[in-house]
């Protein structure tokens, strides 16, 4: 096994998924580039190296995935969901036409600060405190 693979046989196993040859085909192609890819996308994708995988194979290990925290997921055009196989902390910029989505990176000051600003208008208007909160941003428009 060479050492992409061994990396994300280790990946999948550190998150409690056992590593089967279709989990690690997939993980794998999901996991070699930041990427925002529709199930549709992944299941193309995986079609190509296993071509026999079914969509219910695809669809329940990319549900297993993004609900154990291998990869994230983007609810940002039309209801659909993609995935995100950047799991470093980013927001996202959406070219509306195009379709193409943006990592963006924030300092932890700024990004900081802005959650805080928000938290705080948020407890204002709602006279509660906000918990449990994360920020993120979703940057839209066109270039």
């Amino acid at each position: 096994m060479d050492a992409n693979y061994q990396k994300t046989k280790e990946t999948l196993e550190a998150y409690g998924i056992r590593p089967t040859s279709q989990r690690l085909e997939m993980a794998h192609l999901i996991l070699s580039a930041n990427q925002h890819l529709t199930a549709e996308d992944v299941f193309h994708l995986v079609n190509t190296h296993f071509p026999h995988a079914s969509r219910a194979t695809v669809f329940n290990n990319l549900k297993l995935f993004s609900e154990k925290g291998v990869i994230g997921t983007l609810d940002l055009k039309n209801g659909i969901t993609l995935y995100d196989s950047n799991l470093d902390r980013h927001h996202h910029a959406l070219n509306e036409a195009t379709g193409e989505i943006i990592d963006v990176y924030l300092d932890a000051e700024t990004e900081s600060k802005v959650h805080s600003l928000m938290k705080q208008e948020l407890e204002t208007k709602l006279g509660k405190n906000w918990k449990n909160s994360k920020l993120l941003i979703t940057l839209k428009g066109e270039c």
